[in-house]
């Protein structure tokens, strides 16, 4: 056994050496030169690093790659939030039911303008005509507000259509969906999410094809729009240039003829013309009679919160016969009634003329009734004539068609008118309110009724028609307009009366001053309630309204700086307001800026601070929309405070101090109106605090104005910045045979405490200067009323003169 493994070892040894010797004479002969041998081995080892790099990338791909449940529920997550997303971007609810009521309503409107615009009648006249263009104006500025809205809705819904084909593009999700092994295992929430995206879709699409319908609505209505506007131009450019042609033969003449274009085109009567007007017009502003509905509650609930005040007022009408109220005490209910009706104007200024003759009419009632009670009693004939010829007149154009009789009549009535307006002009005085305003009304009156006769006898039917109305307008609206006026000043003073009676102050105060401040303010806008009401009946207010408005919103260029007239108009207009308010607030809160309050108490001077407060922020409101008003750029702005601080700083440095100080006194409250201080060597009682200055009543009745600056540089004595009380010293010499210190003691305080005004929780002093056989001297000293003092004084000196005399001793 032995001899077997020892010859097996032998074997394997020989072999081994016989195979090395074999490969090293093949190596030896097959071996190349030794610089291919270094470009082998370089290239081997490139390959290498080569492979380990594709290696550990493919490892990478292949860990990104790997995608855990998580990472699927979180792309499942996405998807859902982009379908609610998407849903909620197309969704449109109760808005498109709100567009779809205005293009319904708009569609309505335009299908009432259009059948009352048929009657070709030339006396569908020409105010009617630009009632029907105004409103077609405004339905086509509605109609495109409507289609902008649809349009943005559009683009928003189209929007999401567009991210309804891509939601589903994650690629996460197309992973996961498309491995039948992976959307077993996600099948609940996969089902959800395709009946969501079904939904979404069909949302979507079902919200394209109604905003489409609507779209198409909207645009057929803004095609039929401007046709009815180009229709109603037409018309209206052919009725003017109708005006001042010979409509009818003259009224001289035989025959008389109506002119072709009225022949062919006549289709209703006046009556049916002005009764479909009139309906159109109801219909399309009861949100503007719901506007003066809610005005004239609000007066009427003030007026009746005042009707005790009212009573005592009429009871003692001589004791507040300095405030002249005469329409508030009246007839305050028929006066607050012409003041609504005076304002609607404003609203009505393309109202037909059979709405605004009854409206007219109403007003024309009240003023005679109003004027009825009133002390003019001359004018009361002529005027209530001029009111019934207007009535007879309004009903007589608007429903009388043009033929040779009713053109007498009309002729007839424009000389009544004649003849009543001059007579109420000879009985105008002086003493009459506006007398001068009125007279120049009736002139304008004349020469519009004589224009109005002239036109009928020539054939020119409608505009006589036109100038006829106006004429009686000019000189009614003028007289009405007073009593606008001046039941507003009084209602003003009526509120200034009430403020003062609250606050304990029921005397009497010129009342001139309210009216200067508030008259002119007031008389401007009657003037542009005239100006309204004339051009109106005149039928030129659309033109001239027009113009102004282009006048006033066209950009004009100077240098680099461009601006509109209504931007500079507006700054000025705005801030004027401001200070007429700030004031008409002093008025309305029983604060007249005057002095004579004496009783003035802490309560009121607190009313006054807090009053100063809210007009200084009143007048910067002001300032401030007065700016943003203006348009005034930014940078130009910076520019003009740039200017302004070289300005303080070279010479405007007092305005400014006085200003601020103003406005630190203001809110500090350490002066306040009313009190009573020593300053600058003048002592009086504070009368107003201003931005510049402040103003000082002394005693003597002289006002001192003292700048802002001044007060706060220098040490003020303040009576009355705590307490309203001030000690009052008296010096006096007794004399008699029996003199004893506690009869004098006793007399004295009894004497002072029965004195008004002083105030008896403090006890007198007595102080004994000099004492001797034959007399002695005294000083009292006892607390009165800041107010009283000179009063209080006299009266001591007085009683106490009596009450020594009663005991024989003499006083001096």
């Amino acid at each position: 056994m032995k001899r077997i493994i020892f010859l097996s070892v032998i074997l394997l040894f020989g072999f081994n050496s016989i195979g090395q010797s074999v490969e090293g004479d093949i190596t030896s002969t097959m071996m190349p030169s030794p610089s291919v041998v270094a470009r082998v081995d370089s290239s081997k080892i490139k390959a290498q690093q080569l492979a380990k790099r594709h290696l550990k990338h493919k490892k990478f791909i292949q860990a990104a790659d790997t995608l855990s449940r998580s990472d699927y529920m979180m792309s499942i997550d996405r998807v859902n939030d982009n379908l609610i997303d998407i849903r909620d971007s197309a969704k449109l609810g109760f808005e498109i039911v709100h567009l779809k009521n205005k293009i319904t309503s708009i569609s309505t409107d335009f299908g009432r303008i259009q059948s009352n615009f048929k009657n070709r009648h030339l006396k569908l006249n020409i105010k009617n005509l630009y009632l029907y263009k105004n409103f077609a104006g405004n339905l086509d500025d509605r109609n495109d507000r409507v289609m902008d809205h649809l349009q943005k809705l559009y683009l928003r819904v189209y929007h999401a259509k567009l991210r309804v084909k891509t939601v589903l593009k994650d690629s996460v999700f197309r992973v996961m969906y498309a491995d039948s092994m992976l959307r077993n295992s996600f099948e609940s929430k996969l089902t959800l999410l395709e009946r969501k995206w079904e939904g979404t879709d069909s949302i979507t699409k079902l919200n394209i094809d109604s905003l489409n319908a609507l779209k198409v609505i909207s645009v057929d209505n803004s095609i039929n729009l401007t046709n009815l506007l180009s229709r109603i131009d037409r018309k209206i450019e052919k009725a003017n240039s109708t005006l001042f042609v010979k409509e009818f033969n003259y009224l001289w003449e035989n025959e008389l003829k109506v002119s072709p274009v009225d022949v062919s085109t006549k289709s209703d009567s006046q009556f049916e013309i002005e009764q479909k007007a009139f309906h159109f017009y109801i219909s399309q502003t009861w949100g503007q009679r719901l506007t003066i509905l809610v005005l004239g509650l609000l007066l009427f609930i003030w007026l009746f919160g005042k009707r005790k005040l009212l009573k005592h007022t009429r009871e003692h009408h001589e004791q507040y016969a300095y405030l002249n109220l005469s329409y508030i005490t009246g007839s305050p209910v028929l006066s607050l009634f012409a003041v609504l009706l005076c304002l609607m104007p404003f609203f009505d200024a393309y109202a037909p003329t059979s709405y605004v003759a009854i409206e007219y009419g109403l007003l024309l009632i009240a003023s005679i009734l109003i004027f009825l009670k009133s002390d003019e009693r001359a004018l009361h004939f002529s005027w209530i004539v001029l009111v019934v010829l207007y009535a007879v007149e309004a009903v007589s154009y608007l429903f009388l068609e043009p033929h040779f009789v009713s053109r007498c009549w009309m002729i007839f009535l424009q000389l009544l008118i004649l003849f009543f307006s001059l007579l109420f002009y000879k009985r105008l005085t002086l003493k009459t309110i506006y007398a001068k305003w009125i007279k120049i009304s009736v002139i304008i009156s004349l020469i519009l009724s004589l224009s109005a006769i002239i036109s009928n006898l020539f054939g020119r039917v409608t505009l006589s028609g036109f100038l006829g109305l106006a004429s009686t307008v000019a000189i009614t609206q003028a007289v009405v307009l007073i009593i606008f006026v001046q039941t507003i000043i009084e209602l003003i003073l009526f509120q200034l009366l009430s403020s003062r009676i609250k606050k304990g102050i029921d005397k009497p105060f010129d009342s001139t001053i309210v009216i200067d401040k508030i008259k002119m303010p007031l008389f401007i806008l009657a003037f542009v309630l005239w100006i309204i009401s004339l051009t109106s009946s005149l039928n030129i207010y659309h033109t001239i309204s027009n113009f102004t408005a282009d006048l006033l919103t066209d950009t004009h260029t100077i240098g680099s700086i461009s601006f509109k007239l209504t931007s500079v108009l507006l700054f000025f207009v705005i801030i004027w307001f401001a200070h007429i308010l700030q004031r008409l607030i002093s008025f309305l809160f029983g604060e007249i800026g005057v002095d004579g309050d004496e009783n003035s108490s802490e309560i009121n001077k607190g009313q006054h601070s807090r009053l100063l407060i809210t007009r200084l922020l009143v007048l910067i409101g002001g300032y401030l929309l007065a700016i943003a008003a203006s348009g005034l750029p930014i940078d130009k702005l910076t520019f003009l405070l740039g200017a302004l601080g070289v300005g303080i700083g070279m010479g405007l440095q007092n305005v400014v101090n006085n200003f601020v100080s103003g406005i630190i006194l203001i809110f500090d409250g350490s002066l306040q109106i009313g009190d009573e201080i020593e300053i600058s060597g003048q002592a009086g009682k504070v009368k107003e605090i201003g931005l510049r200055a402040s103003t000082l009543n002394t005693a003597d009745g002289a006002e001192v104005i003292i700048p802002n600056g001044n007060i706060l540089s220098q040490n003020i004595v303040n009576w009355t910045f705590s307490n309203d009380q001030k000690r009052v010293s008296i010096e006096f010499t007794l004399k008699g045979t029996e003199l004893d210190a506690n009869v004098i003691n006793e007399i004295i305080n009894d004497t002072i405490k029965s004195i008004p005004h002083v105030i008896a929780k403090r006890k007198p002093v007595i102080l004994y200067s000099k004492v001797n056989r034959d007399g002695c001297t005294l000083t009292v000293r006892f607390w009165s009323t800041i107010s009283k003092i000179d009063t209080v004084k006299s009266d001591a000196s007085l009683q106490l003169n009596a009450a020594f005399a009663k005991k024989d001793i003499r006083y001096e």
